[in-house]
This record gives C-alpha cells, sequence and structure tokens, in this order.
C-alpha cells in the first residue's frame, strides 16, 4: 500500500532551528488542557509541512523556555496542524494564555510515529489513558480518512471522570468506522457509562488478535494492566505499538535525557513496538 499516512517530504531545514506559527484556533477540551489550531508563517512551510501520526515537536515561547508536546492532527490535513497542551509548568501556563493572533515557535517534527502502512488491512484498537488521547487521535483521523485501507476501529479511552473525556464531539465520526467506548475512574450522579479500569473495556470489546494492532498510549502505570490482559487475550508483541513518555529536552539525540539503556526515546521513539523494547523493564515507567 502507498504509504498516504504521511504527506510529502518538507525541504530539508535546520533541525535546531524553531519556525514561527501562528495560532489560529484555541478551545479548552478539559481542565487544565486547552487545544489549539496553528499554521506555519512560511507559506513554503505550511504547504509542504510533513510528519507521521506519533511524532512530535518542540514548542517554545521565547524567554519562557520549551518542552515537547505531540502533534494531534492528522498528517492527511492540509495547511494547519494542532496541538493539545496540559498545564504542567511555566511553559504550559504560557500557552494557556495564548489567544488567535498570537505566536509561538515549533521544531520538528522528531521521533517515530506508528507505523499505520504496515497495518493496512487489519482492524485496529486506540488504547488512551487520560491526556494520550491526543496523539492517537491524529492517528485515529488518518485510519478514518484512510477508512478503505483498514478493517474496524475500536477507540478505547479512559480518564479521571466525564470533565476529562477529550474530543467527545468527535466520537459519531469515529464510530462511523468502528466503535468507541469509554471509562473513568469516578462519576457524579446521572452519569450512564462506564466506571472502573481501561482493561475493563477489552473485556467489553473482546477484540480478535489475529489481524488487528494496538496503538496505545497513556500514563506509564497504565501501561502494565493494559499489556497484561492484551497478553492473556493472545495479542503477539510484534503488533502492540506504545508511545512512550519522556522528557525530550533536545529532540535529536544529543542532550541524553530521554535514554532507555541502549536507545534515545526521541530517535527510536517515541512509538515502540513491544517486541522493540522487550527486555527493557525501565523502558514502561
Amino acid at each position: 500500500m502507498p504509504d498516504k499516512t504521511r504527506q510529502k517530504e518538507a525541504p530539508l531545514r535546520n533541525e535546531y532551528l524553531p519556525d514561527q506559527a501562528l495560532v489560529l484556533e484555541v478551545r479548552e477540551l478539559a481542565p487544565g488542557i486547552h487545544h489549539f489550531v496553528l499554521e506555519f508563517v512560511d507559506p513554503v512551510l505550511r504547504e509542504n509541512f510533513s510528519f507521521c501520526s506519533g511524532q512530535f515537536l518542540q514548542v517554545s515561547l521565547l524567554g519562557i523556555g520549551e518542552s515537547p508536546i505531540s502533534i494531534c492532527s492528522p498528517p492527511t490535513q492540509q495547511g494547519s496542524f494542532e496541538l493539545c497542551v496540559r498545564e504542567a509548568g511555566n511553559l504550559t501556563q504560557a500557552l494557556h494564555r495564548l489567544q488567535p493572533g498570537d505566536s509561538l515557535w515549533v521544531r520538528g517534527p522528531y521521533g517515530q510515529g506508528f507505523p499505520l502502512a504496515e497495518m493496512a488491512g487489519q482492524d485496529l484498537i486506540f488504547i488512551a489513558g487520560g491526556i494520550g488521547l491526543a496523539p492517537l487521535r491524529s492517528a485515529i483521523d488518518c485510519a478514518v480518512c484512510l477508512n478503505d485501507e483498514f478493517g474496524e476501529l475500536t477507540v478505547l479511552h479512559g480518564a479521571r471522570s466525564p470533565d476529562f473525556l477529550l474530543f467527545t464531539d468527535e466520537y459519531e465520526t469515529w464510530r462511523q468506522s468502528g466503535r468507541v467506548e469509554t471509562i473513568v475512574d469516578e462519576a457524579p450522579p446521572g452519569w450512564r457509562g462506564q466506571i472502573g479500569v481501561i482493561t475493563a473495556l477489552l473485556d467489553l470489546v473482546n477484540p480478535a488478535p489475529e489481524n488487528t494492532s494496538v496503538l496505545i498510549c497513556g500514563p506509564p502505570v497504565m501501561f502494565r494492566f493494559v499489556l497484561g490482559r492484551l497478553k492473556e487475550l493472545g495479542f503477539e508483541d510484534t503488533r502492540i505499538f506504545i508511545s512512550l513518555e519522556r522528557h525530550m529536552r533536545c529532540g535529536v539525540g544529543k542532550c541524553e535525557h530521554c535514554v532507555v539503556e541502549s536507545f534515545y526515546t526521541c530517535r527510536q521513539g517515541p512509538v515502540l513496538s513491544i517486541e522493540q523494547i522487550r527486555g527493557i523493564s525501565s523502558a514502561l515507567r
């Protein structure tokens, strides 16, 4: 299958230098979580910007700092790109104060994304914990856009409460290609959805491992339980892909802050198959 999951290659750029991007839209998705639609100021870069679902950008504001943030829009989207930012420090607090028309700076994209082209013809299961749905949204939307290339899509999303379920306005679109199931840790009276841990959703959908790939992103504490349940269901390590959470300060394999034993998360990751990290227990912490 031709790799339609990636745009045409962008012109060669200096990976150490950031590019200016304008904020087009801002909305609050959940308490402390904002969604941004942006475009590059440079028209050539705006037209040719290319990435894979699961890759990240180094996002900065001058005089404040820089942080890695995953792209949450699909590579099939033209002219703009999107980020989902959780307030967690000085930089993200400043990003949350931005309004349409303001600027920020980005380097990248960096890292390895989800190998969607290799999953052609398969069913896909997306398992997201909390804001982990943001990078998975890029892959979900890409798969929905190329729906005839894949089998059934299943999105499983867990959050601390209903207020923290993300992109709920897009569930109906995703359901046209499969199913969406959500679960929360706790809920107010009147909540009619599932309450519990995300592995309960795997039991609910009862996936078949023979022709299914699983894409996972969320807090590290979630990984052990989800991976254990997938093993019980018969999934092979080659069909399970996980996005690792590390503070990738440089993004280019120089600062060594994201090193996990034998690999650089910013270069070999953040997306890796379980087969690739087999025996490296610290990768899932």
